[in-house]
């Protein structure tokens, strides 16, 4: 790892730097071998990635399973992708990186092992003057982020899946998914594909008739868990421990009694200023719609989906058999683990 990646990743703090070893009380054997090595989990600073950290030290999973993690955080939409294929970490549980098929196209040595959220927490948002339908949209103006980044891929899939020509409309890069909305609410741009989180928002705007994308695209899978082919051949049960402490968090995350934990969680995160309606708006995405599941596995089908999507847009050149880019045992034994 040279000086200027050094840089780039940091330690998210004690707290979640030395989780590690425990008895549990269940399959004891898998425990002790699982907590034997050391597995360095990547992660992404971000407000949603920071309240999962930050529920799973609340609540203990790592513990429960013997998992002796060190929690890495890598900044920017690459980071904890480029951490894995530079060997600084094993595994990142929680990406929406859409590029991680085009790095392995690439030679990176790094396969798909499950996920994390899987139906996509975004939708489409506008100001009420005349647009209420993605038709409506045609020569108007989307705020997107980068190029074929993950905003403005999904909603060039969205538009082509919906029969709109994206031809007539025009993207704009505005960064992340909260500039994007903010650049709707100045007037900046006509529209924004961004995230559930501003449903409670009130700006004025309203979300366009089949822009809710965990319902348009269902095949899509959000967030992708990804592992160097190194841990998953060296490290593999301290990798399976991980996805069931994972599996856990996300079966209590998706009760009711998960709810004071979670508005805890968030708080412990936004200490300077707590958004009470983003948190409530997530809080009511994951009760309604249950993005998770315990099991973190991704069919087959479903990364042809990906594979045929990214083809289409242009960042994939061909199609690959899934065992090349995926590898979901270790997320099948996690679910075993957790019956």
């Amino acid at each position: 790892m040279t000086n200027t990646f050094n840089r780039r990743i940091f330690l998210r703090g004690a707290g979640l730097a030395g989780l590690s070893l425990a008895a549990g009380g269940l399959t004891l054997p898998h425990i002790a071998r699982a907590a034997s090595t050391q597995i360095k989990i990547v992660s992404n600073p971000g407000l949603e990635n920071a309240t999962l950290n930050a529920l799973m030290e609340q609540q203990g999973y790592f513990k429960k399973f013997g998992v002796d993690a060190l929690v890495l955080e890598a900044p920017g939409a690459t980071g904890p992708f480029d951490a894995i294929a530079a060997g600084a970490g094993d595994v990142c549980m929680v990406s929406g990186y859409n590029m991680v098929l085009s790095r392995i196209e690439q030679g990176a040595k790094v396969k798909i092992v499950g996920a994390g959220m899987k139906k996509v927490a975004l939708t489409v948002f506008a100001k009420p003057d005349g647009i209420a339908t993605l038709t409506n949209l045609k020569g108007k103006s989307i705020a997107v982020g980068p190029k074929l980044g993950l905003l403005h891929a999904l909603m060039l899939q969205l538009l082509k899946e919906k029969g709109v020509d994206a031809s007539q409309v025009t993207f704009v890069d505005k960064g992340s998914n909260d500039q994007a909305y903010q650049s709707v609410v100045k007037g900046e741009a006509d529209a924004c594909c961004s995230s559930i989180s501003h449903l409670n928002d009130k700006d004025g705007l309203v979300v366009l008739e089949e822009g809710n994308m965990w319902q348009a695209l269902p095949q899509y899978t959000f967030q992708t868990a990804y592992a160097s082919d190194a841990a998953t051949t060296g490290k593999r049960e301290g990798l399976v421990a991980v996805m069931a402490a994972y599996g856990a968090l996300y079966d209590y995350l998706m009760t009711t009694e998960a709810q004071e934990a979670f508005f805890a969680a968030r708080k412990s995160i936004q200490k300077k200023k707590f958004d009470e309606a983003s948190a409530k708006a997530v809080w009511d995405f994951n009760q309604v719609q249950r993005p998770y599941t315990k099991d973190l596995s991704v069919s087959d089908g479903d990364v042809g989906y990906m594979q045929d999507m990214f083809i289409g847009l242009g960042s994939l050149k061909q199609k690959q058999a899934v065992a090349a880019v995926a590898d979901m045992s270790m997320a099948r034994d996690a679910a075993k683990l957790l019956g």
